[in-house]
């Protein structure tokens, strides 16, 4: 497989068993554990603005961005093998955290997801996160952000409302039709290039405690 913008997506893998499926769910305290997509993928894409945060977007922003702004953050990996997904993560004051990262194994390649969760959340499970004060807040362009009230996340992510305390939800398009591709990312050689966007996390009292958002193109 070909693969654009997002080396290090683990989370975007083909089930191999369709009768014996690994699990599909990762909660608060594994938020770094690779997520697997095993439902059915929609037509269509999350929207630029739901792919940026703090001014950094998904496809088009990279660690190295981040860190010019941010000169004190650490690069951290996100798991233990050598190819694991590379982090920033930039915390407020306030206890809410970002963590920017990229599946390169260089670390410093394109944005391929974006992590919003408490700071505790992360630094427990290995994040190296530097006190900043991050544009917009710990938040999605389109308003996203911890704490949001659940129907309200569910109507922005077009999923249907439900009684679970985790969601999750997976596109696919053209990276044509992908509003977040940027030119870095797109593909120029050849046809069956497929743009991928979704996201993934969990509520708490009735607010988001924590979402994943991705984005990253393959072929």
């Amino acid at each position: 497989m070909r693969v654009l913008a997002a080396v290090g997506l683990a989370f975007l893998c083909t089930l191999s068993n369709a009768q014996a499926p690994p699990p599909c769910t990762v909660s608060e305290d594994s938020i770094f554990d690779e997520a697997r997509i095993c439902g059915k993928m929609r037509d269509g894409s999350l929207s630029k603005d739901d792919l940026t945060v703090a001014g950094f977007t998904i496809s088009e922003s990279s660690l190295e961005d981040v860190a010019r702004q941010f000169p004190a953050v650490q690069k951290f990996r996100l798991g233990k093998g050598e190819e694991a997904s590379v982090g920033l993560c930039v915390k407020e004051k306030g206890g809410s955290a970002v963590v920017f990262a990229s599946g390169s194994s260089g670390g410093w390649k394109v944005l391929d997801s974006i992590y919003l969760a408490p700071a505790v959340t992360f630094e427990k499970q290995g994040a190296k996160c530097v006190e900043g004060s991050l544009p917009g807040g710990a938040s999605t362009k389109s308003g996203i952000r911890l704490g949001m009230e659940k129907n309200r996340v569910l109507a922005r992510l077009r999923i249907a409302r439900t009684a679970k305390p985790t969601f999750e939800v997976d596109y696919s398009t053209s990276p044509e039709k992908a509003p977040w591709v940027s030119e870095k990312s797109r593909p120029t050689d050849g046809e069956g290039w497929v743009a991928m966007s979704g996201a993934y996390g969990g509520f708490r009292n009735g607010g988001l405690r924590w979402i994943v958002v991705y984005g990253g193109v393959s072929g």
